[in-house]
């Protein structure tokens, strides 16, 4: 039950965003009701955020991050249909992420996805190629994108069914909202005529709007069927029962009701003084409405402002947005893939990994994998970002942190073999074969001899090899903190 409680509190929140500003005013409730048919369509937004950091005490990578939003980015996107797609990022001021290191090619940091089906391609501006993802191959793995995308097919299902039946009996009334007339707006199509409809949401209009949603979505005659439909989403092992929907509904509409009369008479002074705080909070939004009851153009800006009279500390920013939409259920052509490579086929090759170029941030990604870190004394190991633990801890001989040569099969994905007769354990990590001869400093690399400051050894049943060593042999580096008694091993 306190999961569905707590898929109730997220069914409420989700309507808060998705019903949005829908109205009895004719032209913007049918966009909205089209809106959840609408197919294809191409469109150009432009979103930054304008955050006063003055007084604030941020690190340099927060102060960099705040630039780069301050900035902002152009996202383009074309929708063939719920099952293709193609979606680019453009950063209007990539300094910030060059100071910080994060983007090093000399092109512009751009990021493009383009989805066919259950196939994802993906690539930077850095990128000589695009990067394939097949949904089909990653059954399975941590992260099931099969799953997640017959989930998307079951929110497009809810969004053109239920949620379209709730959307068409809300009839919340937005106050003073303004007709412009009609005027030209500019797309890549050509010059279009809009009607251009401007409203303005303050703390008051926002509280008054949550009251109406919560009286409305407790009073919705065709709740039980909405909740149970949303309950689909939820994972298998915790799904309700019929039983258990029909208490939750009731006891839904009791919580909605109580929260609805608590709401009803604040406003933004008995807000501010139940949280000490002097708030300024104002949304601006001028839809532009196509004559097919589209919303072709928008542009929106959000004000926030929050202060401690007390102590005099406050906070702001200034959210932009401003798009354009075009070719709405018309034929959008997506651009086509003519080179792309199998990410499969470098997460788990470090030697492939690093012919990738220095510039492509999904080297940088993809070497973490194999970055690894072991303490002396504790059996355990961080190898990429998941915890291992070991059957022995790691300890130091002459200077060499050892560790089980089981952890290295694991970390890097090699072979290990073991022969009895000569004492002698192999390594092989792709293309590179390490030999080791316990009690022996001398190892053998691709065939050559290589001398090595400590030897591997036996250790209550456990072979136990030079960590360093083999990392440097594979060309990775590493770092000791003595105060921690950390070893980490790293690839660049």
């Amino acid at each position: 039950m306190e999961e569905l409680k707590k898929f109730l509190f997220l069914l409420v929140a989700l309507m808060l965003v998705l019903v949005g500003c829908t109205t009895t005013n004719p032209s913007l409730k049918d966009t909205w009701l089209n809106a959840v048919n609408q197919t294809s369509s191409e469109s150009k937004l432009t979103l930054s955020a304008d955050v006063n950091i003055d007084g604030m005490n941020l690190t340099n990578e927060q102060k960099k991050i705040a630039e780069l939003f301050e900035a902002g980015f152009v996202i383009e996107q074309k929708a063939q249909d719920e099952h293709n797609a193609y979606v680019k990022i453009t950063a209007n001021n990539d300094k910030p992420l060059r100071d910080l290191g994060v983007w090093t090619a000399k092109e512009k940091a751009t990021a493009e996805i383009l989805v066919k089906e259950n196939v994802m391609y993906f690539k930077t501006s850095a990128d000589p190629f695009f990067f394939k993802v097949d949904m089909d191959e990653m059954d399975g793995q941590d992260f099931n994108m099969q799953s997640q995308y017959e989930m998307q097919q079951k929110v497009m299902e809810f969004m053109k069914g239920e949620f379209k039946n709730y959307i068409s009996q809300f009839n919340y009334e937005i106050p003073k909202l303004q007709d412009l007339g009609f005027k030209t707006i500019q797309t890549p199509e050509g010059k279009e005529e809009v009607l251009k409809v401007k409203f303005e949401l303050g703390i008051n209009e926002i509280l008054d709007f949550i009251v109406y949603t919560m009286d409305n979505l407790a009073n919705y005659e065709r709740l039980d069927i909405f909740v149970k439909e949303f309950a689909g989403f939820m994972p298998a092992e915790v799904q309700p029962t019929e039983a258990e929907l029909t208490t939750a509904v009731t006891e839904a509409k009791t919580q909605l009701g109580q929260f609805k009369a608590m709401l009803s008479g604040m406003n933004e002074e008995s807000l501010e003084a139940m949280i000490g705080k002097d708030i300024d909070f104002k949304i601006t939004t001028e839809y532009g409405i196509s004559k097919e009851k589209y919303i072709a153009s928008e542009d929106t800006i959000i004000n926030i402002g929050i202060k401690d009279p007390t102590t005099g500390e406050n906070g702001s920013a200034v959210i932009k947005a401003t798009s354009l939409v075009w070719n709405v259920n018309g034929d959008v052509k997506l651009p086509e893939v003519k080179d792309a490579v199998n990410v499969t086929e470098y997460e788990n090759d470090i030697n492939k990994v690093r012919t990738l170029p220095d510039d492509t941030p999904l080297k940088k990604l993809l070497l973490q994998k194999f970055n690894a870190s072991f303490t002396i004394g504790e059996p355990y190991a961080i190898l990429g970002s998941d915890f291992k633990e070991l059957d022995a801890a790691p300890y130091i001989k002459d200077g060499s942190t050892m560790v089980p040569v089981a952890v290295i099969g694991e970390w890097l994905d090699s072979e290990t073999k073991w022969d009895g007769n000569t004492n002698q354990v192999t390594l092989k990590v792709k293309d590179t074969e390490i030999k080791l001869t316990l009690g022996s400093k001398e190892a053998y690399v691709n065939g050559n001899k290589v001398i090595m400051h400590t030897a591997a050894e036996s250790v209550n049943g456990r072979t136990f090899v030079p960590v360093a060593f083999i990392a440097k042999e594979l060309g990775a580096k590493s770092e000791y903190n003595s105060e921690t008694q950390e070893v980490k091993i790293y690839f660049e």
